[in-house]
Parts: structure tokens; C-alpha cells; sequence
């Protein structure tokens, strides 16, 4: 045994040849197993399939061999002397049955009907009384047997079938009537009838029809059967039976006759009055044929010859190829000690040549990594550099996010001071100077909000807003460039033009984006031009429509100019996202942006956005008329009102308090949280103004504190921040009905923030 062991562990070829011969001897005799169950299997299937028809051929086939026999005796009729007999209307004078017989018996041989199984022709005249005895009576048949073949050509001339199965001993009889007519008169004088009997014979034509081997019943009785092997009776009867009486009609029944299986199945004689129990059994066998077996054998034995042919193979070409794997172990050791001007012989040009080769390459390769290291390292430590400058950037990111945050609250107190001593009796210079102080607070605000945007994505806000006001303030912003691009502006607004329901900074992004792509066309192209914008209502929509007098785009860039990164600016002077994200904003919106341009023609860019519901029309009105009713209020609004004011940056509680006193409100700060919190327990407020961002507890928290005790006053507490309102702040306020003052604010909006919290709490 242990010999053994060591040479599975030691030989190669032992390793490889062992387990694919295994694995050749598994597949063979699944591949047996498998083709013999897939052969019986199809064989059942096409046995049951066969059977299926089987009831529509026997039909088919008894009516073709009715049809037949109809024809032949047809020729008795059609025969004037045998036509004068059996059509004479003289019962009287009619020639004695004997002669008749005689002839038709004549008739018999004579057409070959005879060696066809005819048992008896008989003729019942027109006129013959119902239930007597036929002109020409059956001969050597029992007169029981008679009076069914009596009662059968009676029925077969009171209905619409020519036809009829009836009992005879112990077989069965096929019973076919024909009308005769008078060729002088064409009245038909009587029905000739006959009988064919069914026995083995009619079995055997049955069987080569429809290649299934048959049984013949009458009255539940074995008749005859077409197996080429005896079959005992009784189980025939039995296997009958059961069919005959099963329920479920047309299903194969599987059964075993002697060694061999079949599929069975019953069917029944057609035509009127059908004898019970009379019938035959189709048979359809599903054992494999003797050439299957055949081929089944000679399949084996091939599989067999291919195992030891593959084996030999793969035991010679295994020793073919350990030769210089040897050779080839022997350099590699030599190389792993560090001896690379070893080479390995290139002998073939097979794949083992190939492997030669690659490890000749190996070698040679090697002493070049070495070299190549240092590079490499190099490359790392400058990969590094560039990480650690991504990570700066990422932190000047955030730290601008940081400076923007805390530049809100020194703007707000600077805005508010400035908005305060607007309202002050100063002289019209000073009022100039404070003009100018509040506009540059403005600008610095929207510097702090770029910077927020840039630092920190946030959701796009939808609001009700006027396209006309967001053109001109974009065009406020690139009036400087447009001047001294000498590019000339031209604007046509439609008067009240409906607002929209969109995210202003994105409508905005959109018109700066085109404006911007137009002038860089016109500058490049002849140094001065116009640009003509067109604002337009029309049903449910409103359209912005710019045009300029530059290059114009073909078609080619034409179909492309919003795919994204396509380009027709220089490396360096454009990504390709520009008009891909403006279609994006505007698709997002549920409008369209569309262009139309030819060379030298310049281009048009139409902007087409939906009109705001009603809704927004009203919030809109609501909002402008609150902010020009928040001028005029009296300054006695906040008699007998006491605010709580929270913020931790002095300044900013300072200019709150003196804005709100007055206008006669009593007004209490606090520093943080924790005194906002004893304010609140110590007296009654009207109304809480808390900043919420704070060290210690912050303005959320000092709500939730509020909402444990149940307290009345967080119905009517306003929120300030100087930071974007994310998401789960932004779900928070909505969900408890609380308002938000971004800092910097206007002190209208803070009065008519305090006063629509009051009136509503």
C-alpha cells in the first residue's frame, strides 16, 4: 500500500492518467444510463402519442372499408336483369327465395365478394310490413340470429347510417344495407342487405394499418387477436372489461402480456344499434426494438474501445511531456537560486515549446523589473503626494463649508444694523452710505451661499418663481463679461407672464449656461454681436427663447449638443457637461429645452417650462402681499407680546432685541439652551426665537425637551440658522409645522415670521 502512495505522490502520469480514466468510466456509464432511460422514455411517449389517433383511424378506416364494400355490391343494383328481379313490384309472380339466393350467390362469386367474409345477402322490399320477414332470408344462420339482422335492417332504413354491428354465435356481424331503386321509374323498391363477418382477418387488416397489434370483442367475449405470441383469453376479457368500463375515456392503460409491455386502449364498432360489449383493444408496445438494443450495445462496446484507445494516448503524450517539464524544473531551480542566465532548450512548437519560451522571457524579464522597481517606487510616492493633495482639498472643502457657516451670523447682524439705520433719521448721504454697506452685506451673502452650495449637494428647492426676474438677474451677473466682449443684449418680456414652479438656482444655471455658450460662439467667431432673449406665454406654457448672431452649429454637432462630454471647444476650455446637465434640469422639471441652428445662421435655444397651478399663484400673491404689508405695520404691532430670544452670538441677539422693541415687543435673550430652558419655566412667552445651532443644547433639542413636558410654548417657537437646511432638519420642521429663518434674514421677515407664529399659536 504504501508503495503505492509514493507513486501517486512521486509520478506525474500516475496522477493525471487515474483520474481521467475515472472520470471516462463515470461518464460512460452515465452516459448508458442515461441514453437507455431516455430511449424507453421516448419510446412510452411515442406509444401513448400513437395511441391518441388511434380512435380516429379505426373510425377512418371502418368507413373506407364500409365505403368499399357499398360500392362493390352497388353493382347488383346497377345490374338490369338482377335489377328487373329484386324491383318487381308482382309479389305474387316473384321467382321462389331458392333462385334468388341462387343468383346472388352467382353474383357473389362473380364480383369476388365471396372470399371477402360475405356471410348472407338478403333483400327487404320497399312495401314489406314493419317487423316481417325479408324477401331473401340469411341462410344457414339461427333464427334468433335472424331476427337481430331483422331488427338491425330496420333500424339501419329508419335512420341516417347505412350500417350496423350485430352478435352472430360467438362473433360479430357487419351488417350494411343498400337501397335499390327501379330504373324505370326511379322509386326505390326495397333495401338489399349483407354481412360481413369480423373476425381474425378483419383483426389482421386493422393491425397493418395502423401497426398496433388487435383484439376483437363481442358482447365482452374474445373474438380474435393479431400478437405474434399466445396471449391467455380470460386476461384479454379482463383487460376489455376494465377499459370498457373505465371513466376515463381515450387514457392509455399500461399493461404486461407475457414478456412483453404495452399501452392499451378501447374503442367501439359505429353504426345503429351497437352491440354492448362488443368492440376491439389497440395495443402500442413501449419495450426498445431489437435494432435499439443493437445500437445500444454497439455503443457501449465503442465507448469501451475509445477508454483504453484515450488512455494509451493520454499515457504517451504524458510521457512526452514530463521530458521537458523535467528540463524546465531544473532551470527554475537554478533561477530561484538566482542564476538568470539559465535558459531551457526550445525543442517544439507546441504549447510545452511555448512554455520554454515564456520562461526564457521570464528570465530576461526579470533583470529588467529590477531596474524597473525603482521607477515604480517613485511613481508610488508620487501617487501618494497627489492622495494626500486630494484629501487638502477635501478638507478645505469642509472648512469652507465651516467659514461659510459662521460668515452667516456676523452678515446677518451686519444686514439688520445696516436695515435698521436705513429706518433711522440720518441724513440722505448717510441713507446713500447704508444703501451701499446693506448691498454689499447682499453680495456677501450670496458669496457664503455659493460657497455652502459648493461644499455641501443639496436637494433642489421648487418654489413659485418669475422667469422674467431670473433672467435679469443672471444678466446682472454677466453684464461685465457681455461688456467687454462687446456683445450687446437685447430682451422682449411678455407682460404678466405666469410664474412657474421650479428650483430658481437651476432655472438660473440654465439661461447663465446658454447666455455664457453664446457669447464664447460670438467672440470667437467675429469679436462683436447680439444676443435676443424672448419670454412668451402660450397655454400651459412659458418659454424663454434665446437667439444670438454667432457661427451657428451644423447638423452633425447639431443631433450630439446635449450628449454628455461632447464638446467643440479646445482641450482644456470645456467638459461636454454644461448643456447635458442643463437638459437633465430642465427634463427634471418636466419641461423641454429645444434648439434650431444652420451654419453661419447663428443659434436658438427655446426653454419651455409648465405654468404653476393655481396653488402657487395664490402663494405667490399671499407672500407679496404679506411682505408689502410687513412696511406698513404700525410700530405698536407687539404691545403686551413677550419674545424669548435664543442665539449664542451677542451681536445677533442685540439687533433682534432692539428691532423688536421696537415695535413695542418685550423682549428676553438667552445664550444657550440650557437658559432658554429656565426662561421658559419662569414665565409666560408669546414667542420663542431659537437659533439652532448652539454649544450645549442646541435649538432641536431644546424642542424636544418642550415637547416631553408637554409644554404649550413649542407651538410657537421660530427656528434661525446660518447653515444649509438638510434633509432630516428639513423633514423635522415640516413634520412638527415649525418655521426657519436663514440667516442673514430681513428684520420684515423676522418681524412677520414672530407675528404669524403668534397669530397662529
Amino acid at each position: 500500500m504504501q508503495p503505492l502512495k509514493r507513486l501517486l505522490a512521486a509520478s506525474f502520469r500516475i496522477k493525471v492518467l487515474l483520474p481521467v480514466v475515472a472520470v471516462m468510466v463515470v461518464m460512460l456509464v452515465l452516459m448508458v444510463w442515461f441514453v437507455d432511460y431516455r430511449t424507453r422514455h421516448q419510446i412510452a411517449d411515442d406509444a401513448r402519442s400513437s395511441l391518441k389517433s388511434c380512435n380516429e383511424i379505426f373510425t377512418h378506416l371502418e368507413m373506407m372499408h364500409l365505403n368499399d364494400l357499398r360500392m362493390r355490391f352497388q353493382t347488383l343494383a346497377s345490374v338490369p336483369k338482377y335489377n328487373a328481379v329484386l324491383t318487381k313490384r308482382d309479389l305474387d309472380n316473384r321467382p321462389d327465395f331458392k333462385s334468388v339466393q341462387e343468383q346472388l350467390d352467382r353474383i357473389l362469386n362473380e364480383q369476388g365478394l365471396a372470399s371477402q367474409n360475405i356471410r348472407f345477402v338478403t333483400f327487404t322490399p320497399e312495401d314489406a310490413p314493419a317487423g316481417g320477414e325479408p324477401m331473401i332470408q340469411p341462410v344457414d344462420l339461427p333464427r334468433a340470429e335472424v331476427a337481430r339482422i331483422v331488427k338491425a335492417v330496420e333500424a339501419i332504413r329508419n335512420s341516417d347510417q347505412n350500417h350496423a354491428v350485430v352478435k352472430a354465435g360467438d362473433g360479430l356481424l357487419n351488417v350494411v344495407s343498400i337501397p335499390i331503386i327501379d330504373q324505370h321509374d326511379g322509386h326505390r323498391s326495397g333495401t338489399l342487405s349483407f354481412g360481413e363477418v369480423i373476425d381474425w382477418r378483419t383483426a389482421m387488416e386493422y393491425s397493418q394499418t395502423t401497426r398496433k397489434q388487435v383484439a376483437l370483442f363481442a358482447a365482452s367475449n374474445f373474438v380474435a387477436a393479431t400478437f405474434p405470441h399466445t396471449v391467455e383469453r380470460t386476461r384479454l376479457e379482463d383487460i376489455y372489461r376494465q377499459l370498457a368500463g373505465s371513466t376515463a375515456d381515450g387514457v392509455p392503460l399500461k399493461v404486461n402480456l407475457g414478456p412483453d409491455h404495452y399501452f392499451c386502449v378501447a374503442t367501439h364498432f359505429s353504426g345503429v344499434m351497437p352491440e354492448p360489449g362488443s368492440g376491439l383493444l389497440l395495443f402500442s408496445s413501449y419495450d426498445p426494438s431489437e435494432g435499439v438494443r443493437e445500437t445500444q450495445q454497439l455503443l457501449l462496446g465503442a465507448i469501451i474501445i475509445a477508454i483504453f484507445l484515450g488512455s494509451a494516448c493520454i499515457s504517451f503524450f504524458i510521457n512526452k511531456a514530463t521530458g521537458p517539464l523535467r528540463e524546465l524544473q531544473a532551470a527554475a531551480d537554478a533561477v530561484g537560486r538566482g542564476d538568470f542566465s539559465r535558459r531551457v532548450v526550445v525543442t517544439s512548437k507546441d504549447e510545452l515549446g511555448d512554455l520554454a519560451r515564456a520562461f526564457n522571457q521570464m528570465t530576461e524579464n526579470i533583470e529588467l523589473s529590477q531596474s524597473k522597481l525603482k521607477q515604480t517606487v517613485e511613481t508610488l510616492k508620487n501617487t501618494q503626494a497627489q492622495l494626500i493633495q486630494s484629501e487638502k482639498l477635501s478638507a478645505v472643502g469642509e472648512f469652507v463649508a465651516g467659514v461659510a457657516h459662521e460668515l452667516n451670523n456676523p452678515l446677518a447682524a451686519v444686514m439688520g444694523f445696516s436695515e435698521m439705520l436705513k429706518n433711522a433719521d440720518v441724513g440722505d448721504k448717510h441713507k446713500r452710505h447704508l444703501e451701499l454697506v446693506y448691498k454689499s452685506a447682499e453680495r456677501c451673502q450670496k458669496i457664503v451661499q455659493s460657497l455652502l452650495s459648493f461644499a455641501r449637494r443639496s436637494a433642489p428647492e421648487r418654489k413659485p418663481v418669475g422667469v422674467n426676474k431670473l433672467i435679469e438677474e443672471v444678466l446682472e451677473m454677466v453684464a461685465y463679461p457681455l461688456r467687454t466682449s462687446n456683445v450687446k443684449v437685447v430682451t422682449s418680456y411678455a407682460a404678466k407672464l405666469p410664474v412657474v414652479l421650479a428650483d430658481g438656482h437651476q432655472i438660473q444655471q440654465v439661461v447663465l449656461n446658454i447666455i455664457n455658450n453664446a457669447r464664447q460662439a460670438i467672440e470667437a467667431h467675429s469679436g462683436a454681436g447680439c444676443i435676443t432673449i424672448t419670454t412668451q406665454h402660450e397655454g400651459s406654457w412659458v418659454r424663454v427663447i434665446i437667439q444670438d448672431n454667432g457661427p451657428g452649429i451644423s447638423s452633425e454637432n447639431l443631433k450630439r449638443i446635449f450628449d454628455p462630454f461632447f464638446t467643440t471647444k479646445g482641450v482644456g476650455k470645456g467638459t461636454g457637461l454644461g448643456l447635458s446637465l442643463c437638459y437633465g434640469m430642465i427634463r427634471e422639471h418636466g419641461g423641454n429645452i429645444l434648439t434650431a441652428s444652420a451654419p453661419g445662421e447663428g443659434a436658438t435655444f427655446t426653454i419651455e417650462l409648465p405654468v404653476a397651478d393655481e396653488a402657487a399663484w395664490f402663494e405667490t400673491a399671499f407672500f407679496n402681499k404679506t411682505q408689502n404689508q410687513a412696511a406698513g405695520v404700525p410700530q405698536a404691532e407687539g404691545a403686551g407680546k413677550r419674545i424669548l430670544l435664543v442665539d449664542d452670538e451677542d451681536f445677533l441677539l442685540q439687533m433682534m432685541k432692539e428691532e423688536l422693541a421696537s415695535h413695542s415687543y418685550e423682549v428676553v435673550t438667552a445664550a444657550n439652551g440650557e437658559s432658554a430652558l429656565t426662561e421658559i419655566h419662569s414665565r409666560q412667552f408669546d414667542a420663542v426665537v431659537c437659533d439652532l445651532k448652539m454649544p450645549g443644547l442646541n435649538g432641536r433639542q431644546v424642542y424636544e425637551r418642550l415637547r416631553e413636558e408637554n409644554h404649550e410654548v413649542r407651538r410657537r417657537m421660530v427656528f434661525i440658522t446660518g447653515d444649509i437646511v438638510n434633509d432630516p432638519l428639513r423633514n423635522f420642521l415640516e413634520s412638527e409645522g415649525r418655521p426657519c429663518l436663514t440667516k442673514p434674514f430681513s428684520l420684515g421677515d423676522l418681524r412677520q415670521t414672530v407675528r404669524d407664529t403668534i397669530t397662529k399659536g
